[in-house]
């Protein structure tokens, strides 16, 4: 038996697809004239990128032949060398090349199989007991091994948002301002426009929490101080034991001394809960951009509100803390918001801030009093001002536009 092509098909394998060559490998070598195939047996170990083991098979009349194997494998690029005889009790009737093999790794997703194919070479041989040069021809080679392949989930494959980037705004310069109006307003994801924001498959509190736990993204505290007086301007830093403090339910619970008097109450935090956040605030900035001739909003910060729960007071809801939107826009560009109306689009929530695909309503602009909504007005009046600013900022634009014209 003389220049063997490697070709070898492989049933059995042991190891963790992380050490993808590791395991024992069985298949078929056939001869060069592919006339005579012989079973063939691998046993490999790949640590880190390096590869050992060994090769044997019978011959046809069952004598065992077996060599030490080792090679490297980088990235998709693998080579394995056979580089010494282990066994040969053929009789010394037998020359077999020792093969150099270099080739290239690859799933074959419609068969379920990895495989690697390439060209082999050799310039010795084993001769009985002793190596010899030899002109053995070089060949090709193609080694496989079944998998099991995660199905895909449909009939193609979405794209993967995790690797999303974000879009960069375009360049603002102060000089270029001619008209700027700062609003905020609350957004409820129990409104059917937002319930996609409360799916269970991606909360968009879950989202956030997440990354503040992570230390993606920063939480500042929303409480109002002299210095900062709507708690809103990103002045005091949290860390993310702070932030989810902030979160958890609270209760008032009553204090009594040894003799069971009551002597106060005290402020508890419970567990957090992702479900009792339904309402979120956001402050953006309105802006007409007259070097792109551009009227345009864009978002400042975001913040999740909560109601703290205290015997016979009905507070309302409040910010738990604030987030910095063009830092947390990274985060939320690789979050997928589920649409309830169309599977295919598979828009980050970074896309549905930025197209502003969410239902608000406006609580308060920027005026010399520092006044919100609640402050003047009552009951539905609230929801009549916050349509009149609105409309007021949309006005604003056609008018530009009418006296251009």
């Amino acid at each position: 038996m003389k220049n063997l092509l490697f070709v070898i098909a492989f049933f059995i394998v042991t190891g963790a697809f992380g050490q993808k060559l590791t395991g024992k490998w069985l298949g078929e070598l056939p001869q060069d004239d592919k006339s005579v195939h012989f079973r063939i047996e691998l046993d490999l170990k790949q640590t880190g990128n390096q590869i050992t083991g060994t090769s044997s098979f019978r011959t046809m009349d069952n004598h065992a032949v077996s060599f030490l194997v080792s090679g490297s494998i980088s990235g998709e690029n693998v080579i394995l060398n056979e580089y010494k005889t282990l066994n040969c009790d053929c009789n010394n009737q037998y020359i077999f090349c020792m093969k150099r093999m270099k080739g290239k790794l690859m799933v074959d997703s419609l068969n379920s199989l990895y495989a690697i194919s390439g060209i082999w070479i050799s310039d010795s041989s084993y001769n009985g007991t002793t190596y010899v040069k030899s002109s053995c021809s070089p060949g090709t080679f193609v080694i496989v091994k079944p998998v099991q392949l995660r199905p895909v989930d449909g009939y193609y494959k979405k794209t993967d948002i995790t690797n999303a980037r974000v879009t960069p705004y375009a360049n603002l310069r102060e000089a270029d301002v001619s008209f700027s109006k700062r609003v905020w307003r609350d957004f409820d994801v129990r409104e059917k426009a937002n319930r996609y924001m409360a799916s269970p498959k991606q909360r968009l509190i879950d989202v956030l929490m997440e990354a503040v736990e992570a230390g993606e993204i920063t939480a500042y505290d929303a409480v109002a101080t002299k210095d900062d007086p709507g708690g809103d301007s990103f002045s005091r830093r949290l860390t993310p034991a702070q932030a989810m403090s902030k979160m958890a339910d609270s209760s008032l619970v009553d204090k009594f001394d040894k003799d069971g008097n009551k002597i106060g109450s005290v402020l508890k935090a419970g567990e957090f809960n992702p479900d009792s956040v339904v309402k979120f605030r956001i402050k953006e900035d309105w802006m007409f951009d007259k070097q792109r001739s551009v009227f345009e909003p864009r978002i400042i910060g975001i913040a999740p509100l909560v109601k703290h729960k205290v015997a016979g007071l009905n507070l309302d809801y409040q910010p738990a803390f604030w987030i910095y939107f063009p830092q947390a826009r990274r985060v939320l560009a690789n979050k997928e918001a589920v649409n309830r109306n169309n599977d295919a689009p598979g828009l980050s929530y970074d896309d549905i801030f930025m197209k502003r695909l969410f239902s608000s309503y406006i609580i308060k602009e920027s005026n010399a009093k520092d006044e919100r909504i609640r402050d003047f007005a009552e009951g539905l009046d609230k929801l009549r001002e916050s349509e009149k600013i609105k409309k007021a900022l949309a006005e604003w634009e056609l008018q530009l536009w009418h006296d251009i014209n």
